[in-house]
């Protein structure tokens, strides 16, 4: 309670001397409800929420006795690592902190662990009224579907600090999830938006993170936008050094259906996943940018940590999405298969992106090949309209470039063959190559440096094409590929 009286100022404007004092009445007026932040402390590794300090305890008292936000810490006795053994999700049905990072001794490596014995689905499930929660600084592993799974309900939420997928015992042997569950599980599932996840290494699963619905359903018609994935390393050790004894069995990131408007960068190491580095497979997907991430190597950018397939995949309709472009470019290099494709066989094309900015096939330093990449940027399966611009595409082991039954798309302002800086590293082939069915496309304004075969090749089957000037254009195609009009035939240094 409280004493309130209305002020001189509030009843308009008169001088002191003239206020009448006796009007003066307190009045005794309620104060607003509040509800107090409580802390809970998990002091046992018991998987029992009957168990008064457990884990599930303390996230049952946050969820049912404690309105409003609950903050859960840690204090364990011994030098840990400490497994709490779960036999079932925890659900988090309020807003709720669940600071792994407060377990005493805890230096950046998890001490925690909280671990589920393979038939638990989620370990950590956020819905209902949990909204702006934090799960940071623990290690999770055992489960069947995800780490932490985000729904719809629940927005704005923060993943970091973790180890998701795998975890270290006492004796530092790393344990997988994969080995333990299923091979389909994943370190974060997102249907929901808003959600940053940072700062956590995601090894040892199917897909790193997944966001959206699955592709092969009828999509919801709901929408999952502005979640951003940063500063994470997804298919490496902790330290984004190498893979070995870790990795992912598929793609560091996917994007399903309905995933739109997300932010995949900066700074994260997205290297030794046996598929892609980043795929993006429905026609729900547009306005997402990748950007500012190492693809296919270390964190240095010095050597290569091969993921499988590609380091970038644009199929099945994506659409209005960004690699790169003026947040940053993408160092990519290193990827058995290629950098970046837009479209494949398997699921069609990739029409209206945009690929600007980024390093394919190179170090960080831009001095030398970096691992045994492919095709520098791909471009088939009717993908049309897409435009890449300001790349550097050097060192790779075929061609820089290539096209087939591709239409429209605009390539210019590349580096090709050679590095930023001006030094000559060879793409094993054809700087670009214009297979069957690539027709209708601008390849203009492109310095070109070392290209083992040729700059510029030319299918009989590619037709309408406007190619720049330049020596090497070769192929059975090439004289009907035609010059730029009206712009004479020189060299590009």
């Amino acid at each position: 309670m409280r004493l309130e009286s209305k002020p001189w100022w509030a009843r308009g404007f008169r001088p002191a001397a003239q206020i009448d004092r006796r009007r003066f009445r307190p009045a005794l007026v309620p104060l607003e409800g509040r509800q107090l932040l409580s802390t809970f402390t998990v002091t046992n590794t018991s998987g029992d929420a009957t168990t008064r300090g457990s884990l599930p305890w303390a996230i049952h008292q946050a969820n049912y006795s404690s309105p409003g936000f609950d903050v859960i810490n840690f204090n364990l006795r011994g030098p840990g690592p400490h497994i709490i053994q779960v036999k079932d999700t925890l659900f988090l049905n309020e807003q709720i902190a669940i600071q792994g990072t407060s377990q005493p001794g805890y230096n950046g490596s998890p001490l925690v662990v909280v671990k589920g014995d393979g038939s638990v689905p989620s370990i950590f499930l956020l819905q209902g009224e949990s909204s702006g929660s934090t799960i940071q600084g623990l290690a999770i592993s055992g489960f069947g579907a995800n780490a932490v799974t985000i729904m719809d309900g629940s927005q704005g939420n923060w993943i970091q600090n973790n180890y998701l997928g795998f975890y270290h015992d006492a004796s530092g042997a790393t344990h997988l999830n994969m080995s333990e569950t299923s091979r389909h599980a994943a370190g974060v599932g997102i249907q929901s938006s808003f959600n940053v996840v940072r700062y956590n290494t995601i090894s040892g699963v199917y897909n790193g993170v997944n966001i959206g619905e699955d592709i092969g359903g009828k999509w919801s018609g709901k929408v999952y936008k502005t979640n951003a994935i940063q500063y994470n390393q997804i298919g490496t050790d902790p330290t984004g050094a190498t893979a070995s004894g870790y990795g992912n069995d598929s793609d560091g990131i996917f994007l399903g259906a309905g995933a739109s408007e997300n932010f995949l960068g900066p700074d994260n190491v997205i290297s030794g996943n046996k598929s892609s580095g980043v795929e993006l497979l429905h026609s729900t997907n547009w306005g997402n940018v990748v950007f500012a991430n190492l693809i296919g190597m270390n964190r240095a950018g010095t050597a290569a940590i091969p993921n499988g397939e590609l380091g970038i995949l644009f199929a099945n309709g994506a659409t209005g999405n960004a690699i790169g472009g003026p947040f940053g470019g993408n160092l990519i290099a290193g990827n058995l298969l290629g950098g970046i494709s837009l479209g494949t066989a398997a699921f069609g094309g990739a029409s209206g992106n945009w690929v600007q900015n980024n390093v394919i096939g190179l170090n960080a330093a831009q001095t030398a090949p970096l691992g045994s990449q492919g095709v520098g940027i791909n471009i088939e399966s009717g993908s049309a309209s897409n435009s890449i611009t300001g790349n550097v595409v050097a060192g790779n082991l075929v061609n820089g470039f290539q096209l087939s039954n591709a239409t429209g798309n605009y390539m210019a302002s590349n580096f090709i063959g050679r590095a930023y800086g001006g030094a000559w590293i060879a793409n094993g082939g054809f700087g670009v190559a214009l297979l069957a069915g690539a027709s209708n496309n601008w390849v203009v304004s492109n310095e070109f440096g070392s290209n083992t075969v040729g700059n510029i090749y030319v299918d009989a089957a590619a037709r309408g094409n406007a190619l720049q000037d330049v020596p090497g254009i070769l192929g059975p195609g090439a004289g009907g590929g035609g010059g730029i009009p009206g712009r004479p035939g020189r060299p590009r240094r």
